[in-house]
């Protein structure tokens, strides 16, 4: 069954159902320039994005019975342009556009019973992740990261200055060193420049794009303020129904609706303090000058409370002991050695960018490791909107009596909900999937903290 869209009815001024849109078009341009609308066999597409990669990524399944492989013909020099029309919450209708190159064709097959009939699918890139594919750059570099990288793109891989996005921390990134950019592809390039970017609080930077088509360069600290990126809405893990089918409620209740939920809860205390999450020591040796210095972190003296993070509370209890010491007493339990040169650019206020990590490594080994506590995978109606870095509210039940869990869905409470799972996430991935006439979001979200206190030991359990 061709993908087309589900619902949408443009001549009203409400979206009453959740995840409607119109696949208007997918427009096939082969190495002649010659064009092909191939909506009609198209049956399976998603689309992802996501904190960890720099562009979007397109896989788009055909099912042929027009020969389109021989007669178009299909050699690896495609392009693709899909148009979408949806509706905003508020009513507004939306276009979307988006242009791939086709990267490869991983997949080619027949149906069991049809042989004439042939599966293919496709992978699909941006244009300036094509582009990065086939060039080197070689260029020096003294200005902040976010002029930095968005250079790379506007100038090499030919980006309109209109579709790069950094955060006002961006410009002010601690990144003053110098250096060369020597033979890379621009793409890596960009990375190797995020990696040795932080924020004033020491916060790692992520550079990715999202379905509007825009690159953005935004720190962790930026994505879990919740001034900075406001909390997009909250869902619910339920089954039950309490609204008229058709209204403006029933379409909100919907819409806010968990499908289906898997989690990896990443409580492995051990693994996180090993990876430098609560304590850790850092040595740098300047062969310039031959000195050494130690630097020592704690997670409850320089962290929490110091650092921003989604909810604010810890997820560490300095009363679990072993072998009479907490996990914050093993300075030990992380390492790090590395060279600085502070005379690399004598006589000017760039730095090494090793010197520079000097009061950030620790902290970006934190980040890392604290974000990655509470994973989950969360299936929602359609919504084009859901992005990666958008943060939310996901609302768990307790393990209760379904009695009382029929009481919740009826008029939702606080103390129904499981207040150690429930809280702010952040969406780090989205794979907006289109099958059957159906559209549904796939996301993966993550926090770095708990919501409430731990609870202290009482007199009687002491």
């Amino acid at each position: 069954m061709a993908i087309t869209g589900k619902n949408l009815d443009l001549s009203s001024d409400k979206a009453f159902v959740p995840s409607a849109y119109k696949l208007k078009s997918i427009i096939f341009t082969n190495y002649k320039g010659v064009e092909k609308d191939i909506q009609n066999i198209a049956v399976k597409m998603s689309i992802s994005e996501s904190l960890y990669s720099q562009s979007l990524t397109l896989n788009l399944t055909l099912k042929d019975s027009t020969n389109l492989i021989e007669e178009f013909p299909i050699i690896g020099q495609e392009k693709i342009q899909i148009k979408i029309e949806y509706k905003k919450r508020n009513g507004k209708a939306k276009t979307l556009n988006l242009k791939f190159y086709v990267a490869e064709y991983p997949t080619y097959g027949t149906t069991e019973r049809q042989a004439y009939v042939q599966i293919v699918r496709l992978v699909g890139i941006s244009e300036q992740s094509y582009i990065s594919n086939q060039k080197k750059i070689s260029k020096g570099f003294t200005d902040n990261t976010a002029t930095r990288i968005q250079k790379i793109l506007t100038e090499d891989l030919l980006l309109p200055k209109n579709k790069f996005r950094a955060a006002d921390d961006a410009y002010k990134a601690i990144s003053s060193v110098k250096g060369v950019i020597n033979t890379q592809k621009p793409m890596e390039a960009i990375e190797w420049l995020r990696r040795q970017t932080f924020d004033v609080n020491y916060s790692p930077f992520f550079f990715f794009q999202t379905l509007n088509g825009k690159y953005n360069l935004v720190s962790h600290a930026s994505l879990v303020d919740d001034e900075v990126n406001k909390v997009f809405d909250t869902y619910y893990d339920t089954r039950d129904f309490n609204t008229e089918a058709g209204t403006e409620e029933d379409y909100l209740q919907r819409a806010r609706r968990i499908l289906s939920v898997t989690s990896e809860l990443k409580l492995n205390k051990s693994i996180q303090a090993r990876r430098g999450a609560f304590a850790s020591t850092n040595r740098y040796l300047n062969y310039s000058d031959k000195t050494y210095t130690k630097f020592e972190y704690g997670y409850d003296k320089d962290f929490l409370g110091k650092k921003p993070t989604l909810e604010g509370k810890s997820i560490l209890s300095d009363e679990f002991k072993i072998g009479g010491d907490s996990l914050l007493d093993f300075v030990e339990s992380h390492c790090e050695y590395i060279s600085v040169n502070s005379k690399a650019f004598e006589g000017d206020q760039a730095k090494n960018y090793n010197e520079e990590s000097k009061t950030s490594r620790h902290f970006l080994n934190a980040y890392s490791s604290l974000f990655n506590t509470f994973t989950h995978d969360v299936r929602l109606h359609g919504d084009f909107k859901l992005n990666a870095g958008k943060k939310i509210i996901l609302e768990f039940p307790k393990a209760i009596d379904p009695s009382i869990y029929r009481e919740f869905a009826e008029k939702p409470s606080t103390k129904h909900f499981n207040e150690f799972l429930s809280g702010k996430y952040l969406i780090t991935s989205a794979i907006h999937e289109f099958e059957n006439d159906e559209y549904y979001v796939n996301l993966r979200v993550k926090r770095d903290s708990f919501s409430i206190d731990l609870p202290k030991k009482n007199k009687s359990e002491q």
